[in-house]
């Protein structure tokens, strides 16, 4: 008989640390489902936090990839009618918007004669000025992409800096022109 409770208490000490095992997952799953988005006071306090989330390289180091062997991917990530007007040879134009849902659809890369890119690959992205990208950027290492970078600068940094590597499609009023009539659009 000593040995039957003997047992029960070992058994009974069993099952209370399993249920203080679960217990404690219970909590800790229900803490994370709760987490509420951070709120910001303004569009450029929430680039600034996604700055700090990504990694973002220079043209000029852009510049040294795009010539290298090293495979990557370049997203450009404004408007298409921004694409249109101008754009880093190579890209593809996927916008911001929509770029969660795009990214692994393989109706967009094959439209592209391309491959959809796989989670370690190198996605370089980039939009007007560098502000757009950044949050396309988080959104992507959120989807799991785990090597994303951004150019910082963007399509004025690239233009400025290799004017002669930029598919220009704009007519008479040149980049000024085409800049102005973004900045009125709204683009970034």
């Amino acid at each position: 008989m000593l040995q039957f409770l003997n047992l029960n208490i070992k058994s009974m000490k069993t099952i209370k640390a399993f249920f203080f095992i679960c217990l404690i997952a219970l909590a800790a799953c229900s803490s994370n489902t709760n987490q509420t988005a951070k709120t910001y006071k303004s569009v450029d306090e929430m680039v600034a936090d996604a700055r700090v989330q990504i990694t973002e390289i220079t043209v000029s180091d852009f510049h040294t990839l795009m010539n290298g062997e090293d495979p990557y991917v370049l997203l450009d990530v404004r408007l298409p009618k921004e694409h249109d007007k101008g754009y880093i040879p190579g890209s593809v134009s996927i916008p911001r918007g929509v770029l969660e849902f795009r990214i692994a659809s393989e109706k967009v890369w094959d439209e592209e004669g391309l491959y959809v890119p796989e989670k370690e690959e190198l996605l370089i992205l980039y939009c007007k000025k560098s502000n757009r990208s950044p949050l396309a950027a988080l959104k992507l290492q959120q989807l799991g992409y785990k090597n994303v970078k951004v150019i910082s600068g963007g399509w004025h940094g690239w233009h400025e800096a290799y004017p002669e590597i930029s598919e220009d499609n704009i007519e008479e009023g040149g980049m000024e022109y085409a800049a102005t009539e973004e900045e009125d659009s709204g683009g970034c």
